[in-house]
């Protein structure tokens, strides 16, 4: 089964009454080569993320094949109310949360003790309202390899000074940032008036 169809699966079960929003919701800039997904936070999978709200993915073509170019090359963005401005502690802590969670319960080897996801980042640069960070993980990839993998990963913080709310973009990926994968991922981006627009769902 299409590894990106199982991902629905598994993020979707109990999602109910939220699923009638799923297609207004709409963070990220990217062209029809790019699968979608919706998903509620807080994640069902991960509930020690302590927020509320949404988060918008976009998996890159052959994300679930090893000898692509798009292989776990994709990026997610999250609309929930962080009103503090996030740190590299904040994205090293909540990203071990969420990749945990994640592999638990996609792995299918109730004998394997999951190894802990590793994080590491550093705050690159503050421009305006963007802060970026770039940083590795390091996680046990329960969907395809089986293996521990290496993922090289940006994310720019966005603030709203509207609603005083941070928005990240996460863009993740295990070739080497000079790889053209990076190029594609480079050309997804917020939608520009994300910031006006979550004025207005506020309202």
């Amino acid at each position: 089964m299409n590894k990106i169809i199982i991902i629905s699966i598994l993020l979707n079960c109990s999602i109910y009454s939220f699923g009638q929003q799923k297609e207004e919701i709409n963070l990220i800039q990217a062209d029809s080569t790019w699968g979608k997904e919706i998903i509620q936070i807080p994640f069902w999978f991960a509930p020690e993320i302590n927020f509320n709200g949404h988060e918008d993915i976009r998996f890159a073509k052959g994300w679930e094949k090893i000898d692509s170019t798009g292989f776990w090359t994709y990026v997610f963005a999250w609309d929930i109310n962080l009103n503090t401005k996030p740190t590299t502690k904040f994205f090293e802590d909540n990203l071990k949360l969420y990749f945990d969670g994640l592999m638990k319960v996609v792995n299918e080897d109730t004998l394997l003790i999951i190894p802990k996801t590793k994080a590491l980042f550093i705050e690159k640069e503050r421009k305006k309202e963007i802060t970026t960070f770039t940083g590795i993980l390091e996680i046990y990839d329960a969907f395809t390899t089986k293996k521990i993998i290496k993922l090289n990963v940006t994310i720019e913080s966005y603030y709203c000074k509207k609603t005083k709310t941070f928005i990240p973009l996460f863009r993740f990926s295990p070739k080497d940032f000079n790889h053209e994968a990076w190029k594609m991922l480079n050309q997804v981006r917020l939608l520009p008036n994300i910031c006006k627009d979550k004025l207005k769902d506020n309202k």
